[in-house]
């Protein structure tokens, strides 16, 4: 590990308030049904202040993964005009391609329950298409959104980006 990444780390734990990152993640990835075994998973989790910190993990011979829950300290929130927000991207790397398990850049420093209820249940399919999705929040009465190959039976919106945008041009 080089110097200026053990710095950086160290970094990561200097401030007045703890800022999370991203909850626990546990998740399943498949290749048309046929769990894939041994595939890297990587995570970047980032915050508005510049700092961030990335992690891996590995696929079990179930396709089964976990990762825990992230956290950093920053001095950003105590400032009174600052846009607090998180980066979030979960990604596996599978016969030369990248395949999107999460993306997602959620607002504040604390933990948001309903990404916290999706990335425990990450479940990918590769043969999926990326899509955009909204699910809904119970604390505000906006949706948030992301970017998966992941489906969900609850809580899942597919975002028509082509259709939302003639709509905003025409004016409905």
């Amino acid at each position: 590990m080089s110097f200026s990444e053990i710095l950086r780390k160290i970094n990561n734990h200097i401030g007045t308030h703890k800022v999370h990152l991203c909850p626990e993640v546990k998740g399943r990835l498949v290749n048309n049904g046929a769990p894939l075994a041994n595939v890297r998973i990587l995570r970047s989790l980032s915050y508005s202040d510049g700092k961030y910190t990335k992690d891996e993990c590995f696929t079990d011979s179930n396709g089964e993964f976990e990762m825990p829950e992230m956290s950093l300290r920053s001095s950003q929130p105590a400032l009174l005009i600052a846009e607090r927000i998180r980066w979030q991207e979960i990604t596996a790397q599978y016969g030369g391609d990248n395949f999107i398990l999460w993306s997602s850049n959620p607002s504040g420093i604390a933990v948001i329950q309903e990404y916290a209820d999706k990335l425990n249940s990450l479940n990918g399919d590769i043969i999926n298409e990326e899509v955009f999705f909204s699910f809904k929040g119970t604390s505000c009465q906006n949706s948030y959104c992301a970017k998966s190959i992941c489906r969900w039976d609850d809580d899942f919106v597919l975002i028509d980006l082509e259709a939302d945008f003639d709509r905003m041009i025409s004016g409905i």
